[in-house]
């Protein structure tokens, strides 16, 4: 039994920080881009701090991002310039059925233009977007993505196969193929890579993450190709799923949006599944069809597109009480087994309280936590090494955030434990 659970591993930011303003519906862009102005089929997001953007005698402007956002059925990209304006870029006669986008630090942006089978090159330069390069392809790009090295990463949706250009175009290599093993690719959509040296990677992790197989497989792959393990849907317990887009963030986390289920999924660097986030509906931790999503490694922050708009949210330390085994103790056989589930790496604090909200221990100050199942034991003594008297006990739990800005958010847990006398 979860208890006292409120989901905050994709967290809203303070109202300080958003004024509120954390979801941006098909309303509030209208109100930016004009009453005429029509959302359709959102797909890729990217966020960057850009250098152009970018005041070096102070940090207190670098979570100040510019995101760029496909809109599909309109051959669009949305985007704002700092946080004073919003302005689109293209139409259905310069893009076909776009799909997935990235974007660095020096305004290179590459939009894989699914609909005329090519990956075409934008620069961003004070405030206006120009073309400036584009690949052909043998097949439609379903998504684009960078690496530390600027090489760019793009998924072949018809020939099953992921190609790696550098720089200057060059094809440096090309790996999968439709086929029957485990090892192979079919139909890839959604792609993202971190490699060893890219900045805030705090376990130098080097990996690609790739969606396919109509949206029901998540596979990891070396940045050189080499096939690593995969997850299916149903794996996670889903009769049905549409994985679509993939993001990592600082401690390598992967999140994916599946549009038919209204959530995002988190594993973590070993692709080992941590939790699904969000329900239909507009609401605070709710989705509808979410589609592309960025997180901006150095603060955590997460953009994610949806049917009708999008949200900004923070990724924060999260977790819950699956309970006390057992809930009852007595001083014949002292003791009880905390079981706690953490979604992000965190610090822990645990204290115990006596019915009358006296401190009676402090069981653990400040141990750092991976994802996953925590057991703690208390063995019915006090900080006075005594057994503690029959009566109602609390665990008092908090986890504290280790990266980003959500460090300054908390996440709070209690569980109960009786002892009796016997």
């Amino acid at each position: 039994m979860f208890l006292d659970y409120k989901p905050q591993t994709l967290a809203v930011p303070p109202f300080k920080h958003t004024f509120g303003f954390y979801r941006a519906s098909k309303y509030y862009l209208q109100l930016f881009l004009g009453p005429g102005y029509t959302y359709d089929d959102p797909q890729g997001i990217a966020a960057v701090k850009l250098k152009e953007l970018d005041n070096p005698k102070t940090k207190k402007d670098d979570d100040e991002l510019t995101v760029f956002a496909v809109n599909s059925g309109k051959g669009q990209i949305i985007f704002n310039i700092g946080l004073e304006a919003v302005k689109i870029y293209g139409n259905k006669k310069m893009f076909t059925n776009p799909k997935g986008i990235v974007a660095n630090e020096d305004g290179l942006i590459a939009v894989a233009d699914f609909g005329n089978s090519r990956v075409v090159k934008l620069q961003y330069e004070h405030g206006k977007i120009k073309q400036v390069g584009e690949l052909s392809l043998p097949g439609r790009p379903f998504d684009v993505c960078f690496d530390s090295k600027n090489r760019l990463y793009i998924t072949d949706f018809d020939n099953s196969k992921i190609y790696i250009y550098s720089e200057d175009d060059s094809l440096i290599l090309e790996f999968g193929k439709e086929g029957r093993a485990e090892s192979e690719l079919y139909q890839p959509m959604g792609i993202e890579v971190i490699d060893a040296n890219a900045p805030h990677n705090h376990y130098r992790d080097d990996f690609i993450i790739v969606t396919d197989k109509y949206g029901l497989r998540i596979s990891k792959f070396s940045t050189h190709g080499r096939f690593i393990n995969s997850v299916q849907s149903f794996d996670i317990g889903l009769v049905d799923a549409n994985f679509l887009y993939a993001a990592i963030d600082y401690f390598g986390s992967i999140y994916i949006t599946d549009e038919v289920n209204d959530q995002v999924h988190k594993f973590d660097h070993d692709l080992k599944y941590i939790i699904s986030v969000g329900r239909t509906g507009t609401s605070e931790g709710e989705f509808i069809a979410p589609r592309g999503i960025t997180v901006w490694r150095k603060y955590g922050q997460i953009f994610l597109a949806e049917k009708e708009g999008g949200q900004y949210l923070w990724i924060a330390a999260d977790g819950f009480v699956v309970g006390c085994f057992p809930n009852k103790f007595s001083h014949i056989r002292p003791g009880t087994t905390l079981a706690i589930y953490t979604t992000q790496d965190a610090k822990i604090y645990i204290t115990i309280y006596n019915q009358l909200g006296e401190k009676v221990r402090d069981l653990i100050e400040g141990l750092r936590l991976q994802p996953g199942e925590f057991l703690v034991v208390w063995n019915g003594l006090d900080n006075n090494n005594m057994l503690v008297p029959p009566g109602d006990y609390k665990f008092h739990i908090r986890l504290k955030s280790l990266h980003g800005l959500s460090k300054r958010m908390k996440k709070e847990l209690k569980a109960g434990v009786k002892c009796i006398a016997l």
